[in-house]
């Protein structure tokens, strides 16, 4: 069996550590190249890797998974070496039969062993880690074979997960330097590149995401400044059914919140007294309204909806959600509606519910021309990046669950803020089901102003 020292010369033998001058994946340029394809046509190293990897699973993993591409076959040899079940998780969910996105048998609450390759930043084992949560597994513990060490171990460790590496880049050239596998001058450079780019070295300024200070739209514009003024992006998801619930509810948050999302539809004695009311409280309170009534027509019947029947949503709410399911004529519409009263839309392109069918594609076919409606100030999304200018809104958040029993999935403020680059948090039953509504709100606030959220960008 090969031990640590003559399986990490071996990676120079077959060519998956390189140097020289590389251009990385993020643009970065880097003197060392590593990648760890080629070891699936050396069956010996292959199984030897599984070999050091499976000394460190804890005797608690249930299921194991390696990050697509190259870490699957190095999961492959651990599950036949140990008989662990396996999993695969897709790039991209399947686009007929199941459409499945995770291959293989499961049950919520299995706890994985995740397999990578190399980690630099951490954002491949990021998105495999949603997919498997999103599924209601628990990721036990993450074991990858090299570290680059640029800052992707110790952002995966201070979410709270398990990390270990077998070998990182200084270990390695600090060993090939000893076995005269490189030269001095080549070791050095290594070292400075590691030192410039090490995880203990401070993210840079530009990096670091601050809340918006301004918006083409002017209801874009009057929500952050409401948000700006408050040190606040928090808005609260009421599903109560009672009129004078809510308006109790919000008599209690409406100080501490920049906005309010309702569903107009499950108000059993909705009226116009009851809007009244809430156009008064939200202006002595200073927060917008949203209505979420996901729009999802053609463009006349939303008109429709939106300017008759009993609600006559365009005449309190500020905002409203909208599916652009039907296309890029159901904004159109919108945008072209000649009236006082149109409310700005903010689309839907990701839905915090397990098994949600808002994929990758069709995510990518609303962008193609999302952005070109001045109306869209911002969209309802997780993981899915906007154009500057456009406001992200995140819901399912919540500081103590992970989720419930009917396919919500949630994240803590600051995973949305930090990871999921977040503007605003749209938090439910977390506020408006606790006990303490004013408590709770508070302790939501001291999370978002711990990261110094509202900072100008300098």
């Amino acid at each position: 069996m090969y031990n640590k020292n003559s399986f990490l010369q071996s990676l120079v033998d077959i060519e998956c550590v390189k140097f020289g001058d590389f251009i990385l994946k993020s643009g970065q340029q880097s003197p060392i190249y590593i990648d760890l394809r080629n070891i699936v046509s050396y069956p010996e190293l292959l199984t030897n890797l599984a070999f050091l990897l499976k000394e460190d699973i804890n005797t608690s993993v249930q299921r194991i998974c390696g990050v697509p591409y190259a870490a699957l076959p190095i999961a492959t040899m651990i599950s036949t070496q140990t008989g662990l079940p396996m999993l695969i998780k897709r790039k991209e969910a399947k686009s007929y039969g199941t459409k499945k996105i995770l291959e293989g048998i499961h049950t919520p609450g299995d706890k994985v062993v995740l397999i990578e390759d190399v980690i630099t930043s951490g954002q491949s084992l990021m998105e495999t880690i949603k997919v498997l949560e999103e599924e209601g597994l628990i990721i036990e513990q993450i074991l990858v074979v090299m570290d680059r060490e640029q800052g992707g171990m110790k952002k995966l460790t201070d979410l709270g997960y398990k990390v270990t590496a077998l070998f990182s880049v200084s270990s390695l050239i600090d060993l090939l330097i000893s076995e005269k596998k490189i030269n001095i001058d080549t070791y050095n450079e290594v070292k400075i590149f590691l030192d410039s780019n090490h995880s203990n070295s401070p993210v840079p300024e530009q990096t670091k995401k601050y809340f918006p200070q301004s918006h083409q739209h002017p209801i874009g514009q009057r929500l952050l400044n409401i948000a700006n003024t408050k040190k606040s992006n928090l808005i609260a998801s009421v599903d109560l059914t009672s009129a004078q619930k809510i308006i109790k509810f919000l008599s209690i948050v409406g100080d501490d919140i920049c906005a309010v999302k309702l569903h107009a539809d499950i108000i059993t004695d909705f009226s116009e007294n009851f809007i009244l009311e809430l156009k008064s409280l939200s202006e002595k309170k200073q927060f917008l309204i949203i209505e979420d009534r996901k729009f999802a027509d053609i463009g006349n019947t939303q008109l429709l909806q939106l300017s008759q029947g009993i609600y006559s949503i365009a005449s309190w709410a500020d905002m409203v959600t909208i599916h652009v399911i039907a296309g890029e004529a159901s904004l159109k519409a919108i945008q072209d509606w000649d009236t006082v009263n149109k409310p700005a839309l903010i689309p839907i392109l990701e839905m915090s519910s397990k098994g949600a069918l808002t994929d990758n594609d069709y995510i990518e076919k609303c962008k193609q021309f999302l952005y070109n409606y001045t109306d869209v100030i911002g969209a309802v999304c997780q993981s899915t990046a906007l154009k500057t200018g456009f406001l992200k809104f995140t819901p399912g958040i919540n500081l103590s669950a992970k989720e419930d029993n009917k396919g919500q999935n949630y994240n803590s403020p600051a995973f949305a803020i930090e990871n999921l680059q977040s503007d605003f948090l749209i938090i439910g039953r977390g506020l408006y089901l606790s006990d303490n509504p004013k408590k709770e709100i508070d302790n939501y606030l001291s999370e978002v102003r711990k990261l110094d959220f509202f900072s100008e960008i300098k």
